[in-house]
């Protein structure tokens, strides 16, 4: 006989049943130290780790993912209830409306014809919901460096503060490195610090008009250069030579010898 499917909400009753069961005075005593504040930090580590399935466009592994940043929501919610007794469906429902309101030119007489037309619907809608002072107040501090400089220039951008091509975000870093080598030059450290920060900015700004992830990209770079350091370092012992024996030159022919072998 072939097994009944369960519902959405039967699956997550379960799934609350067995939290339920963990944080009991004989259940796990990792799930019951736990705190809003620390499954907060483990949802940011977990969709970190949806990211990473999806870059692999490996099925299964997308739904585990899924799964696992579904499970820290419940949980979440879970602990939410001890001080607020506010539905899952009724935040579920807020959402809805919330994007149905931010989308009028889907579900209402306001036109967009393209993409930036509606993120302008978008953040107009949203600034009537908020009565925010400022377009960035919603950028959290807590983001990392280059999300947070990704996530400001796309705020910018969306009331249409932004380079018209590519061409105009490079010849910004080109000038950037310019006033670097100027600081560099006069040896001020803060105004080295300044213009190192406009670099990273301006890359990160780059990435974005080219749809890159810069922090996948960092992380890509790092890689090949730990992967092809890995290979000097065979390539060295395979030689009977010591990497700290060397000077510049001979580690960049190691450096070169690695690049070729893969």
């Amino acid at each position: 006989m072939k097994k009944k499917k369960r519902t959405i909400s039967e699956e997550i009753n379960n799934l609350r049943a067995t939290l339920k069961t963990l944080r009991e005075p004989d259940g796990c005593p990792w799930d019951k130290e736990q705190s809003i504040d620390d499954l907060a930090s483990y949802l940011i580590e977990e969709t970190y780790e949806l990211q990473s399935a999806v870059r692999g466009k490996i099925p299964d592994e997308i739904e585990e993912e899924l799964g696992d940043v579904f499970y820290m929501l419940i949980f979440i919610h879970e602990l939410y209830k001890q001080t607020r007794e506010t539905p899952f469906a009724e935040i579920i429902s807020r959402v809805n409306n919330k994007i149905i309101d931010r989308h009028p030119h889907v579900f209402s007489s306001s036109v967009a014809t393209n993409t930036k037309e509606s993120l302008a619907h978008w953040e107009r809608a949203k600034g009537k919901e908020k009565n925010r002072v400022s377009l960035m107040q919603s950028i959290p501090t807590q983001l990392p460096p280059l999300r947070r400089a990704i996530a400001i220039q796309r705020k910018a951008a969306n009331i249409g503060f932004d380079w018209p091509n590519c061409e105009g975000v490079i010849g910004k870093l080109q000038e950037e490195i310019g006033e670097l080598e100027t600081a560099i030059a006069g040896g001020n450290h803060q105004e080295i610090i300044e213009e190192i920060g406009d670099i990273f900015f301006t890359v990160a700004n780059l990435s974005r008009r080219l749809s890159v992830d810069p922090e996948i990209a960092v992380t890509e770079a790092a890689e090949k250069f730990l992967n092809r350091f890995k290979i000097m370092e065979s390539l060295a012992k395979d030689k009977e030579i010591k990497l700290l024996d060397l000077d510049i030159n001979k580690l960049e022919e190691l450096w070169q010898e690695s690049k070729r072998s893969v």
